[in-house]
């Protein structure tokens, strides 16, 4: 798990300061930063894997698939289900850009 606080904390910020230059180097908020590089490894292991729904989620950082499912809904417009179908490396489907995507 990855919080604000225990990442500020490790950066040896405060979560305020943290926060901002965080925003100002990414350019988006360290939440938003992060469901982005979860959803990323779950495309990933979509792709590549046939792991279940909860394995995938749970190594993604989402916690439950029905977490995943909500954050890819909102993110990619899709379920994670059709996203393996359509990308899976087993079908042969190639993969989108992440340009493509965000």
């Amino acid at each position: 798990a990855h919080s604000l606080d225990s990442v500020a904390e490790a950066a040896g910020l405060t979560r305020r300061t943290f926060t901002r230059r965080f925003q100002k180097s990414i350019g988006t908020s360290f939440g938003d930063w992060l469901a982005d590089q979860r959803i990323a490894l779950a495309q990933r292991l979509l792709e590549a894997t046939e792991k279940s729904m909860d394995t995938v989620a749970f190594e993604a950082g989402f916690g439950s698939a029905t977490s995943l499912r909500q954050h890819f809904s909102a993110r990619l417009k899709t379920s994670p289900m059709q996203y393996r179908r359509e990308f899976s490396r087993s079908t042969g489907a190639k993969r989108p850009t992440h340009a493509a995507m965000f």
